[in-house]
């Protein structure tokens, strides 16, 4: 009742050295393949994504009030647009 045939059915084949690993495997040397180094890229979105951690929490109350000041005309002064080109400055530093 067996119709399935055996796995494997052929013949086995020696296996052959060369003769760099039949000398190193008589000198006592463990005769071993070599192997090749694994490599991994990330992309550049992957990294900053890694980094969004590391931002701080968005202060949400600070925004909304900024921006009422923005829609009543009160918040544009020189004094803020230097304040914020120096902080931008300091950051891209």
């Amino acid at each position: 009742m067996t119709d399935i045939a055996p796995i494997g059915s052929s013949p086995t084949q020696p296996v052959h050295h060369d003769a760099a690993s039949v000398q190193r495997a008589s000198d006592g040397q463990a005769a071993s393949p070599s192997r090749g180094s694994d490599r991994a890229e990330i992309s550049q979105v992957a990294q900053l994504l890694s980094r969004l951690d590391e931002l701080p929490d968005v202060r949400q109350d600070l925004i909304e009030r900024i921006r009422g000041e923005i829609d009543r005309g009160g918040y544009d002064s020189s004094d803020k647009i230097d304040a914020a080109i120096d902080a931008l400055a300091d950051d891209l530093k």
